[in-house]
């Protein structure tokens, strides 16, 4: 019974952990009955009430807000956080900046370490600096893939909706109105991504900057080739003048005729992209299934010096593999 202090420190953690996932998963069902009824329930414009879930997230906010303010002080993270501004949404450009970013990084690797500790409470076996390292740094790293996997659903989203708001312009050049005007207009007519996006474009342009300054900035937030294809278009015919109801009309024809065609290369891959999909998946579902069966199959794979070998020989395949079929799939347009 000498560990009996870990073995009473394990207990507690297990059962405060049992009480929140049980605590959460009422508020989950309490938020899931709310959106349910709240289109036909009354609610009062003088209700201050707050849920636990917003007050924890104002908490939180103010932890990252905090944290931010620190580490503010360095130049160097200064100039690191300049690459998540792109991230931010017009309307919260006034509340949340780069840095804060930056904190919820850190902040996250520090809960990795944390976890860290906890395992190896758990598993009682003695720590390392090593190994916090590592924690932190892939707490760091981690919410870099969240905010990629949004960044890319926000790159789709604008792509989609590009040929609209080239529309929108091109009838508001006809009807006499400035790019400022025409740009107005997308800001208010259009919703999602690519209205954000307009407005910082607006926003620009309210603060005496050129044409091609602003849609090169547009480019560089959202990396598409028809972003910087607008912007050529624009600098070529700021500097060489020229009729801007032609050359919208021409972007608005070739930016139709590209989305047809995109359209249709989707439909003729559709099947080979379901196989590689499929492909993909299916050694992962049969590891798995035969480690289910067997536990003890795959033992002499990390055990054994050749097993190590023939694992990474296997997943370096494996990746090989994904990244040549996308390569082979994948159509430029």
């Amino acid at each position: 019974m000498e560990n009996w202090p870990i073995l009473l420190t394990q207990a507690i953690v297990i059962i405060i952990l049992l009480l929140l996932i049980v605590y959460l998963m009422r508020q989950k069902r309490i938020i899931r009955l709310e959106k349910r009824f709240e289109d036909f329930a009354l609610i009062s414009v003088h209700d201050k009430e707050k849920s636990f879930f917003d007050g924890v997230s104002e908490w939180l906010w103010k932890q990252i807000h905090k944290a931010a303010k620190i580490l503010n002080k360095s130049a160097f993270l200064k100039k690191y956080a300049t690459r998540y501004e792109k991230h931010i949404k017009y309307e919260d450009k006034d509340s949340i900046s780069g840095m804060d970013y930056i904190a919820i990084k850190f902040l996250v690797g520090i809960a990795f370490v944390i976890f860290n500790i906890l395992t190896f409470m758990f598993q009682v076996i003695n720590m390392s600096p090593f190994s916090f390292l590592i924690s932190f740094l892939i707490g760091f790293f981690v919410p870099d893939i969240f905010i990629n996997i949004e960044y890319q659903k926000k790159r789709k989203r604008v792509e989609e909706d590009l040929l609209k708001a080239i529309i929108i312009m091109n009838n508001s050049f006809k009807s006499g109105r400035n790019i400022m005007q025409a740009v107005q207009i997308v800001k208010e007519e259009l919703d999602g991504p690519i209205s954000d996006e307009f407005k910082k474009i607006y926003l620009d342009m309210t603060y005496g900057l050129s044409i091609e300054v602003v849609f090169d900035r547009f480019y560089n937030r959202v990396k598409l080739d028809d972003a910087k294809y607008i912007t050529s278009s624009l600098t070529l015919l700021n500097k060489t003048g020229g009729n801007i109801v032609k050359v919208f009309g021409t972007i608005e024809r070739s930016f139709f005729d590209k989305k047809k065609l995109k359209q249709e290369m989707q439909s003729l891959t559709a099947a080979s992209i379901f196989v590689f999909r499929t492909l993909c998946v299916l050694p992962i579902l049969f590891i798995l299934a035969i480690y289910i069966l067997n536990p003890n199959y795959f033992v002499p794979m990390f055990t054994t010096s050749l097993g190590r070998m023939i694992l990474i020989l296997v997943i370096l395949l494996y990746v090989l593999y994904i990244m040549v079929i996308k390569k082979v799939l994948k159509v430029k347009i």
